[in-house]
């Protein structure tokens, strides 16, 4: 096999790739301009072909230099992981889970508190963020997604499927009286989560209405969120109905907080799965964690209240 270039020479090119300057990569590195400029030339002898176009006040990185940018950030990614568990070896590292906020505010933190009591010695950092995040380059252990279940390179397991039903705030109900048809509800302002209009999970209202055979029904018009937590406080405040995952109103509906003012409910055709790369998903601590996720989520479908549901069930 060819003879690697050296680690050195690499990390000159991936700081100098992320900067897309050799001055700025000169700076990080402590170096001068000119020996990174020099390492650059060096690498791109070695290896026989250029990895930067060279502008006149900029740097491009050529095809081949992507590729290779590529590589190396995943290799030094691997690297760091590999040398952080040496460096707090067994359970001694924190699990580093992301999700979306909505899952995280109005399903994990809740939660979170009876996973502590079991495991104490276990330490859980949560990333919450709208952004998919790359798991091998940031470092995460864990991922919760909702999805079609589709993760090349990942461990996946199916945490829960979900369900979308109409909610709203008890006094809102009681001041526009009960609800018994699809054309009733029509005549109540509706409040939409924006990220899911035309998103492919089927938790919209359009989506909603089609299941239900009302392809007719103009669903379109309300107070738009972009965010499902919002969506939830909009409807627990009393701004209107919205259509919630039961995931995220379970513990609302179940304090209260929101009642379901029409008892349809449709299947999301994204479920919620356990993401990991494979050399995270065996690690005792995340086994732990996965195992205990899995009995919250068994616990919350069962406490499901008794509503009719329509539409396919989507496949694992």
């Amino acid at each position: 096999m060819p003879r690697l270039p050296s680690f050195d020479s690499l990390h000159v090119f991936a700081v100098a790739a992320r900067h897309l300057s050799f001055t700025a990569a000169a700076a990080e590195l402590h170096r001068t301009q000119s020996a990174v400029s020099h390492r650059i030339k060096g690498l791109e002898a070695e290896i026989g072909v250029p990895l930067f176009t060279r502008l006149t006040r900029r740097l491009e990185l050529t095809p081949a230099g992507q590729a290779l940018a590529r590589g190396v950030d995943l290799a030094i990614a691997d690297i760091s992981r590999t040398i952080a568990e040496l460096d707090k070896p067994g359970e001694a590292r924190p699990i580093r889970v992301t999700t979306l906020p909505s899952v995280a505010s109005r399903w994990l933190m809740p939660r979170m508190s009876r996973f502590f009591d079991l495991h104490p010695d276990i330490e859980v950092h949560v990333i919450a963020g709208s952004q998919l995040l790359d798991l091998r380059v940031e470092g995460i252990d864990l991922a919760i997604r909702f999805g079609r279940g589709r993760y090349p390179g990942h461990s996946a397991t199916l945490l829960m499927r979900d369900r979308v039903l109409p909610v709203c705030s008890p006094k809102f109900s009681a001041e526009r009286g009960r609800i018994t048809t699809v054309d009733a509800l029509l005549e109540l302002p509706l409040l939409h989560d924006s990220a899911a209009e035309g998103d492919g999970s089927l938790s919209d209202w359009r989506s909603w209405f089609d299941q239900l055979g009302r392809k007719d029904a103009p669903c379109q018009a309300g107070q738009r969120f972009n965010s499902a937590s919002l969506l939830i406080e909009a409807a627990v405040l009393g701004l209107g109905v919205a259509l919630g995952r039961y995931s995220l109103v379970a513990d609302d509906l179940s304090k209260g907080a929101l009642i379901c003012p029409l008892p349809f409910a449709t299947s999301t055709a994204f479920s919620y799965y356990l993401v990991a790369l494979p050399e995270a998903a065996v690690l005792p601590r995340v086994v732990r964690f996965r195992h205990w996720l899995r009995a919250e989520a068994a616990a919350t479908a069962s406490a499901a209240p008794s509503v009719p549901t329509r539409g396919p069930v989507p496949a694992t």
